[in-house]
C-alpha cells in the first residue's frame, strides 16, 4: 500500500509536466509561425504586432496592422490544424468609406476588438459599434452591437428630440467602452464625438520573440 501511494503523485508529477512541456511547446510553435509570417512583411510596412488571445483558447493569436502608400490593414491570425490562418482583415483610410476606428479591450481578462465606424454622408449615416472575438474556427463572436440610424436632414421636427436621445445613449456605451480600451488605428472624421483624427498604434512591442 505504501508503494503505491508514492508511486501515484509520481505519476500525475510526470503527466502534469509532460502536458505543461506540451502546451508551452505549442505556444513557442505560434511564436515561431508568427515570426515567419512577419518575414513576409516589408519591414518598414509592419507598424505594430500584437500577441493577444482573441480566441479565448489559451493559445496565442497575433494581430498585425501595417502600413502602405494607400491604406492601413489589420489582420487577425491564428494557428488551425497547425497552420497560421487569417481569421480577420479590414482595411482604413483617410478617404470617407475608409474610416476605421479599431481598440483593444479586455474583458474579465479576455481580449475583444473593438471597432467603431462612423459612417455619415451629409448628414446621412450610420454609426456601428461592435465588440468581438472569434472561436476556434476563426468566426467572429460578438460580445456587443449597437447601431445608430442618423439623418439629420430628412428627419421630422418631432423626431429630433428622439433622435438627440438615442445619440446621448450611443455616446454613453461607446465612452463606457473606450474608457477601457487601447487604440490601435483611428482614422477619419466623427461628427458625434467632433474628433477628427489620422492615428495609427506604430510602437514596436517585443512579444513575439
Amino acid at each position: 500500500m505504501k508503494k503505491t501511494k508514492f508511486k501515484l503523485p509520481i505519476f500525475i508529477s510526470i503527466l502534469l509536466l509532460g502536458l505543461v512541456c506540451f502546451f508551452v511547446g505549442q505556444k513557442n510553435g505560434h511564436r515561431d509561425f508568427f515570426k515567419d509570417i512577419l518575414s513576409r512583411y516589408p519591414e518598414e510596412n509592419i507598424a505594430v504586432n500584437l500577441i493577444v488571445d482573441l480566441t479565448h483558447d489559451g493559445n496565442d493569436d497575433m494581430l498585425v496592422i501595417s502600413q502602405d502608400a494607400l491604406e492601413i490593414t489589420l489582420e487577425v491570425y491564428t494557428i488551425t490544424d497547425g497552420k497560421p490562418v487569417v481569421i480577420y482583415k479590414d482595411s482604413a483610410s483617410d478617404n470617407h468609406a475608409g474610416w476605421r476606428w479599431y481598440y483593444l479591450t479586455v474583458v474579465d481578462d479576455k481580449d475583444y476588438i473593438l471597432q467603431y465606424t462612423p459612417e455619415i454622408w451629409n448628414g446621412i449615416g450610420n454609426y456601428h459599434l461592435e465588440v468581438f472575438s472569434f472561436d476556434q474556427k476563426g468566426q467572429k463572436e460578438i460580445l456587443e452591437t449597437q447601431k445608430l440610424p442618423y439623418d439629420s436632414i430628412h428627419i421630422s421636427k418631432d423626431k429630433k428630440l428622439d433622435l438627440l436621445n438615442k445619440t446621448k445613449n450611443f455616446k454613453a456605451i461607446y465612452d463606457k467602452w473606450l474608457a477601457c480600451s487601447t487604440p490601435l488605428i483611428t482614422i477619419g472624421s466623427d461628427p458625434l464625438t467632433g474628433n477628427s483624427v489620422n492615428y495609427i498604434l506604430k510602437e514596436k512591442l517585443p512579444n513575439t520573440d
